[in-house]
């Protein structure tokens, strides 16, 4: 065998390898937020909508988030992106940039 059907054959090896790797990888992740949803959850869905999960059903693969008081929404459990940790007040406001000095415009000298 020449050397470039080798590399060729090594190539097509690491790439199953890390085709195989990367499935794991994600199945991993979607059991893990499988595992996460559960009821009192804030979470955020596929379509962006911010909630709390009221209820979960697995049989029928459902869950009812409820985005502001008094709305509640149905969804299919994998509408749900991830899992949202509320952040602590503190933290925020430290977060937040400090604003810089608005400065005063700039004068203009004209000349005649």
């Amino acid at each position: 065998m020449d050397p470039l059907t080798i590399g060729m054959f090594a190539v097509l090896v690491l790439m199953v390898v890390f085709m195989f790797r990367n499935n794991r990888k994600q199945k991993e992740a979607r059991e893990k937020l499988q595992s996460s949803i559960v009821k009192g959850a804030n979470v955020m869905m596929t379509s962006g909508v911010y909630g709390t999960i009221t209820s979960v059903n697995t049989d029928d693969n459902e869950v009812v988030v409820e985005t502001t008081p008094g709305t509640k929404i149905r969804f299919h459990l994998q509408a749900v992106a991830s899992v949202v940790e509320k952040k602590d007040p503190a933290e925020v406001k430290e977060a937040k940039p400090a604003r810089a000095a608005q400065s005063a415009p700039a004068k203009t000298s004209s000349s005649k």
